[in-house]
């Protein structure tokens, strides 16, 4: 069976990557993309990273996976809930690749904890607290042996704590550890059990790239020459070290291996209107503030002060203890940043995860708008006033593009995904908007890291049966999954949206495509038997940085 390696590195950009790859700073995958093909891979619709690194690994749109984001809006209620493993309702390549008796290694994929019982061996990855979690490996005992190569494994790079304070270099040099340990500790496992299929995952340029990206873009709003003078080299020798450790995997697998780097989104300068959304919402009527309690006001914004603190000072590992230990505190916190309770009988429209819900009837407990000719009427009227939304700086528009949701998302899960999806513009900082003569400000603006994901990914494949055919066609997340399974030589569920990327293959490997009928959805308790043995409930954590828009 041939070998396959999967590469990912989160969030990097096409365009930063060919200037990084001809300034000499990657000279690995520059190579790579000589030997084969370099292209864009396109993000899940809302690009993010939760929904993006599932469809990866799933071969289907979030409304057939069923996760939206790190925090889920939750069927039947108002509320949303942090996601973890359990939350996906179809199967992994990972386990269908067992199934048909393939050997595999799943290294730090984001949204795989906690890890599912596998032919072979999964390290858990953002969402696991910590190495010494329950779940974080299996089998279990991989945990010590990961211990004994790596010491403390740092699953949470502690990036966002140093860029927040300024201290880039530290920021920098966080990252650049997290990469270098998991880089050796997937080396010397790929090189001892020698899977058939092998993933590696290396998070730390995007969560570098959200608190740095004004450092790294020259046309960012916010950038600064002179910062960048004195800390571009040490940013960038973060894609070094990655670059590095590509080289490290790609001795690890062998010459005959197919590889695909392939990166969950992209990034773009982040304008920051995003979280004027919900008061424009309430200032257009669609969303009807309830009054809450001065005490209850009192305890939300208290909450929302301390958990800001620990976020911009904590270590990781402070942050996972005081999540583990008061499960409540990061909802009541987000309940405080909104600062805004629904009055739902009255309300017809609301934000989670930016962007826009439809408080549709028979859909939601208290639902305010009729389905059929009413809900069409509003969702047309919101995309035209979404439209009209201007900065107030300048009058410049906000809104690049307004897309339904029942045109992007499809499956047994579409009814928890948002009825409008907002693209907001890149190319400015928006502190309030401009709406029908008022100016809409956000009363309490939280601290917003200066890079936001953009739908354009990495995707670069080398190997035997892949062309070497220098730039490539645009490609889908979703068919990451058919394309692995079809180089290591199993067939391809009918179930997923995706399809084999046969455009970049070589005629012999492109030939006999087999699809075949297969189950998709997960038992009830097929990922929760992987967990904790005790019944200890295992923390739903968000990758650390991702609170307020991830």
């Amino acid at each position: 069976m041939p070998r396959v390696l999967i590469i990912g590195i989160d969030g990097l950009p096409p365009t930063l990557l060919r200037r990084l790859m001809a300034e000499g700073r990657m000279p690995t995958l520059a190579g790579m993309a000589r030997r084969g093909c370099l292209g864009v891979l396109r993000s899940t619709p809302n690009y993010q990273s939760a929904s993006a690194w599932t469809s990866m690994m799933t071969g289907v749109n979030p409304g057939v996976h069923g996760i939206l984001h790190f925090t889920n809006p939750v069927r039947g209620s108002y509320g949303v809930e942090q996601i973890d493993a359990r939350a996906r309702r179809c199967r992994s390549i990972w386990s269908l690749l067992s199934e048909a008796g393939a050997t595999v290694a799943a290294l730090n994929v984001p949204v795989s904890y906690p890890a599912e019982p596998v032919n072979g061996i999964v390290l858990a990855g953002w969402l696991c607290p910590s190495p010494t979690s329950p779940g974080f490996a299996h089998p279990p005992e991989l945990a010590a042996e990961v211990g004994r190569i790596a010491g403390d494994y740092p699953i949470h790079a502690d990036v966002r704590r140093h860029a927040s304070r300024g201290e880039f270099g530290q920021a920098a040099r966080a990252a650049t550890h997290g990469i270098n340990v998991k880089g050796e500790v997937a080396c010397r496992l790929i090189e001892r059990r020698r899977p058939d299929v092998a993933a590696v995952v290396f998070t730390e340029c995007d969560s570098l790239q959200h608190w740095c990206w004004h450092i790294l873009d020259e046309l960012h709003p916010c950038h600064d020459p002179a910062l960048a003078e004195r800390w571009r080299d040490d940013l960038l020798a973060v894609y070094q070290a990655a670059d590095a450790q590509v080289a490290a995997l790609l001795g690890a697998a062998g010459d005959d291996a197919e590889v695909m780097i392939v990166s969950d989104h992209g990034q773009a300068p982040n304008s920051g209107a995003q979280v004027l959304l919900r008061p424009w919402l309430v200032a257009a009527g669609y969303l009807v503030p309830r009054r809450r309690s001065l005490p209850r006001r009192v305890i939300d914004r208290l909450a929302v002060v301390g958990f800001g603190l620990a976020r911009r000072h904590a270590p990781a590992r402070v942050k996972v203890a005081l999540r583990a230990r008061m499960p409540g505190l990061q909802t009541r916190a987000q309940a405080g940043v909104r600062g805004v309770a629904a009055d739902w009988p009255r309300t017809r429209a609301w934000t989670e995860t930016g962007h826009v819900f439809i408080n549709e009837r028979g859909r939601w407990p208290d639902g305010s708008v009729t389905p059929g000719a009413d809900c069409e009427a509003l969702l047309a009227e919101m995309e035209g006033e979404l439209r009209s939304l201007r900065d107030a700086d300048g009058g410049e528009p906000v809104v690049g593009a307004v897309v339904r949701g029942a045109e992007a998302f499809h499956g047994p899960y579409a009814d928890i995904m948002p009825d409008l999806l907002v693209r907001w513009r890149h190319g400015r900082i928006v502190r309030a908007l401009a709406w029908r003569g008022r100016t809409i400000v956000h009363p309490s603006p939280p601290e917003l890291p200066t890079g936001a994901h953009h739908p354009h990914g990495t995707l670069l494949a080398a190997g035997p049966s892949f062309r070497a055919g220098g730039d490539c066609p645009p490609q889908s997340i979703c068919d990451v999954a058919p394309t692995v399974l079809h180089l290591a030589g199993c067939a391809v569920p009918t179930y997923m949206d995706g399809d084999v990327m046969v455009e970049l293959l070589t005629a012999d490997a492109a030939k006999e495509v087999r699809r075949d009928a297969v189950k998709h959805l997960e038992d009830a308790d097929g990922a929760a038997a992987a967990g904790d043995a005790d019944g200890i409930v295992l923390s739903r954590l968000r990758s650390l940085g991702y609170i307020d828009q991830g």
